[in-house]
């Protein structure tokens, strides 16, 4: 069956479902293959092409119930402003939904994906090499307000289950636990040597389920010093981070 549905996909790819009356059609015929298709489904956005499975718990499966990208508008007004001369960071990168697309759009800019979930790594290694995109650098260390090693709980315990995964603290160690290095984005830079200039733009996307407010306090020398654009997750989960205050926030 996944022959046959991939078959329905090539003939009309996504790029060209760009109506709600097309998307309800396809939404239609997605229903009626789901319980017999196991992935992936190989989708042709245009400009490039993404994996999407069909499992309930997969990220990517919005990408054929939905017919769109996720947090499309947000995507577009990056892809619409990055140049050559810009620098894109992609914190939680998860299984490429800003990176690919980004990437695609521009082939010359620079951009960064951390993602400390092995299983949503690989995911995104395979939408890089499914693109041919030479202009990605991965990462698997964690972002936040301090360096260290830090527990990360991963949520993806089933196959093709991309649910996430979050750093923690004051938890036991169980399997569902592993240990990660973290850094900030300040001491990444500067480490890694990456050429910045005056005239280089900086987009960074933060969407770490709950550290997010961490990660833009370890980015507090690239705000100084350079022109910087944050896209930052802003949930209950950051409002019940420790290292949540609204005073400190506003006046950062």
């Amino acid at each position: 069956m996944d022959k046959i549905f991939q078959k329905i996909c090539d003939l009309y790819p996504h790029y060209r479902i760009n109506t709600n009356f097309k998307k309800k059609i396809f939404y239609i015929i997605f229903t009626l293959f789901k319980s017999f298709v196991t992935g992936p489904i190989k989708l042709n956005f245009g400009k490039f092409f993404f994996y999407s499975y069909p499992q309930r718990k997969n990220y990517s499966r919005s990408l054929l119930s939905k017919v769109t990208l996720h947090d499309e508008r947000e995507i577009n007004f990056f892809i619409k402003n990055i140049n050559d001369n810009s620098v894109f960071i992609d914190c939680g990168a998860n299984q490429g939904f800003y990176t690919i697309p980004i990437a695609a759009s521009n082939r010359n800019c620079k951009i960064i994906a951390f993602e400390p979930s092995i299983q949503e790594m690989e995911y995104l290694k395979q939408n890089i090499l499914l693109n041919n995109i030479r202009n990605i650098e991965t990462s698997y260390l964690g972002i936040g307000d301090k360096e260290g090693s830090f527990k990360f709980k991963n949520d993806n315990l089933e196959k093709n289950s991309t649910k996430g995964g979050l750093i923690v603290e004051g938890e036991n160690a169980n399997n569902d636990i592993k240990i990660i290095k973290v850094i900030t984005l300040d001491k990444f830079i500067d480490d890694a040597q990456i050429d910045i200039t005056n005239n280089t733009k900086l987009f960074i996307k933060i969407d770490l389920e709950g550290y997010d407010i961490n990660a833009v306090y370890g980015s507090k020398n690239l705000i100084k010093n350079y022109f910087t654009v944050f896209l930052v997750e802003f949930s209950k989960m950051s409002v019940a981070s420790d290292i949540y205050s609204k005073k400190n926030l506003m006046t950062f």
